[in-house]
């Protein structure tokens, strides 16, 4: 994060500078590879608070899918990361969160901050955090997902409650702008589902509905079993098509998001549908074979989509210099609180 876009967003000189930037460290350090190119494609007064989300939803992950911890202790940390989220977001009802047990870092202190002062900058709905947070500690004790239906209800929670986050910081022109951000983060989770397929059957879970596995003359223990070989087999093959298939009505819903919401946003959504339509004909290029090289939706922020990317910054850089616009008013520092945060 860089000090110019703290100062475009408003918050030099405020406590909530300190938040802001442990979020850019943190994603640094995790080596997200969303971060930092897909933010470019943003106003600089705007990347402090896609950092702040981006930094909240994979430190959240972080806490539930480290291997270091016990399942008790990784659901101790978490419920602490969300108590203390939730009670900066809504500190009049801070009670109802839980007690809030367990460690929390110095950094997710700066982190939740941050995340709060967002929320409250954009009038983002709080309740969108309560239920992402409420559905995400479902990783630890939902090992599999009866139908898609059942899947779908979690999608809604974690990847469309972000969707609709970062939606809300692109500015919609209209409804419809949420109902495709909504479908593109779908996709894009599903295409995260197939490629880590392996990965989460070594964490005991299995993303794929069992009743689609079941259509395709699979069990759940057939899965498990191939990606412990990493060895495709017919079956999962055919199981694999189907939920790519699934993937492309998602990015064909998403289609036009970009049109939807402020030009100066419109690029990070045209790139993030045109760089997972390219995912997506990779796995139908290796045959549907996930095993066959690692086929991440990290990649879609790789330097393999640089040309593509650095085309869209230009056209940004167009958009902004056509449709100026001004950012929400920073909330006040209160007096004796803990800054904008």
């Amino acid at each position: 994060m860089f000090a110019h876009e703290l100062s475009a967003a408003g918050l030099r000189g405020t406590r909530a500078e300190a938040a802001y930037g442990a979020c850019g460290r943190y994603l640094r350090r995790r080596n997200t590879a969303s971060f930092p190119v897909a933010r470019f494609l943003l106003p600089p007064g705007k990347r402090p608070y896609y950092d702040a989300m981006l930094a909240f939803c994979g430190y959240a992950d972080d806490v539930l899918d480290t291997t270091e911890l016990s399942f008790r202790d990784r659901g101790e940390r978490f419920d602490a990361l969300r108590h203390e989220a939730l009670r900066r977001i809504d500190r009049s009802s801070a009670g109802a969160f839980g007690t809030g047990a367990g460690p929390v870092t110095a950094e997710a202190v700066l982190i939740c901050r941050a995340l709060a002062h967002t929320v409250r900058t954009w009038d983002m709905d709080p309740e969108g955090v309560r239920r992402f947070l409420r559905t995400l500690r479902t990783d630890l004790d939902t090992s599999s997902y009866a139908t898609f239906e059942d899947l779908e209800l979690y999608l809604r929670s974690v990847s469309g409650d972000m969707s609709i986050w970062v939606n809300t910081l692109l500015e919609p022109v209209d409804d419809e702008a949420t109902v495709k951000a909504v479908a593109l983060g779908y996709g894009i989770s599903m295409l995260d589902f197939l490629d880590d397929i392996a990965a989460d059957a070594a964490l005991g879970r299995v993303y794929l509905p069992l009743a689609d596995l079941r259509r395709h003359g699979l069990s759940r223990d057939d899965l498990v079993a191939a990606a412990a070989r990493r060895r495709m087999t017919a079956p999962l093959k055919a199981a694999v098509r189907f939920e790519a298939d699934r993937v492309r009505r998602f990015f064909r819903l998403a289609d036009g998001w970009h049109r939807r919401v402020h030009p100066s946003g419109q690029e990070l959504p045209r790139q993030y549908l045109e760089l997972g339509r390219t995912v997506l004909a990779d796995l139908v290029r290796d045959d549907y074979d996930v095993f066959r090289r690692r086929r991440s939706t990290r990649l879609l922020w790789s330097a393999r989509a640089g040309g593509s990317t650095a085309r869209s910054y230009l056209r940004t850089l167009r958009h902004r210099r056509a449709h100026p616009h001004r950012l929400p008013r920073v909330p006040a520092q209160r007096a004796g609180g803990d800054g904008p945060a």
